[in-house]
Parts: structure tokens; C-alpha cells; sequence
């Protein structure tokens, strides 16, 4: 368990972590920081995560035709917007929540 969590260390391992490309649950984990605490530490007032141009990264998408029913809106502190319409798996919400909580 990391002992000492200055916020100047801490400013380091968010900072690491931002360009590691490594999932924040799997970062704090390794260097011994309980998650709540990393998470804790990534919303302060930190350097914002540094632009990095890399070549785009797709995943298979499957658009399936609109159904009428329910929607329900996600909001993501960044503004990203989800929709999930009646029927949609709880699996899939699953998979969506914890990708979206991976996000620091």
C-alpha cells in the first residue's frame, strides 16, 4: 500500500498514468493505491491528459434499426452522450458502464 500520497507524488502517477495507456483500475492496483484514491487524485486540479497524436483505434460497431420504445440518455462529465433503447442487454450496459469508468 503506497504510504506517503503527497499531492506531488500523486501529481506524478496520474501524470505517468495518463500517457501509460494502461487502465486506471490496473495502474493504481500496481503501484499499491487503493482506486478510490487514484480516482480521487485524477479529478483534482491536474495537468489535463497531453495530446498525443496516434493513428485512430476502431472497434466493430453494430447498428441495429431503430425499435420504438424507451430511451434511456447517459451523460458523461465530458459531454459524450449515450443512448440505450429498450431491450438492450444488461451485459452490454455492463461492458458500457465499465468502459466508461475506465476514463479518468
Amino acid at each position: 500500500m503506497l504510504t506517503k500520497q503527497t499531492p506531488a507524488r500523486m501529481k506524478q502517477l496520474v501524470t505517468r498514468w495518463r500517457t501509460s495507456g494502461e487502465s486506471g483500475a490496473g495502474f493504481a492496483k500496481r503501484h499499491g493505491i487503493p482506486p478510490w484514491t487514484f480516482w480521487y487524485w485524477c479529478r483534482k486540479r491536474l495537468p489535463t491528459r497531453p495530446k498525443v497524436s496516434t493513428s485512430p483505434q476502431f472497434v466493430p460497431v453494430h447498428v441495429a434499426p431503430a425499435a420504438d420504445g424507451a430511451v434511456i440518455e447517459i451523460v458523461v462529465p465530458d459531454g459524450t452522450r449515450l443512448h440505450v433503447r429498450a431491450g438492450a442487454s444488461a451485459e452490454l450496459l455492463r461492458t458500457v458502464i465499465a468502459a466508461v469508468r475506465a476514463t479518468c
